[in-house]
């Protein structure tokens, strides 16, 4: 898979995203996440204050719906955080965000 994947949200805003290398952030840094398939198709989007613990759904995200990456992108600020994961949700309706 790609180093980095850019995702376009709701707004047209395009969000950088870094592979986490064996599904580890290695970083206790606030950011959002993405889990995303061997298609490229994002299964689940979530935000965190400590990116470390950012894979806790990924057993899940991969038995229901095949996830095989996680990236990250690091954002301090928590209101940025939810408007990013708001935006990006909008546009890609990822499986897991829906409840599925």
């Amino acid at each position: 898979m790609k180093p980095y994947i850019d995702l376009q949200g709701a707004s047209g805003a395009v969000y950088r995203y870094k592979l986490a290398e064996d599904r580890d952030p290695r970083t206790t840094i606030a950011g959002n996440f993405v889990f995303v398939d061997a298609t490229g198709t994002v299964v689940y989007a979530g935000e965190a204050n400590n990116l470390h613990g950012a894979g806790n759904r990924f057993p899940e995200a991969a038995m229901k719906h095949k996830a095989e990456y996680l990236y990250t992108r690091l954002n301090v600020s928590g209101a940025s955080r939810s408007d990013e994961l708001q935006d990006i949700v909008a546009a890609l309706q990822p499986a897991m965000n829906k409840g599925e």
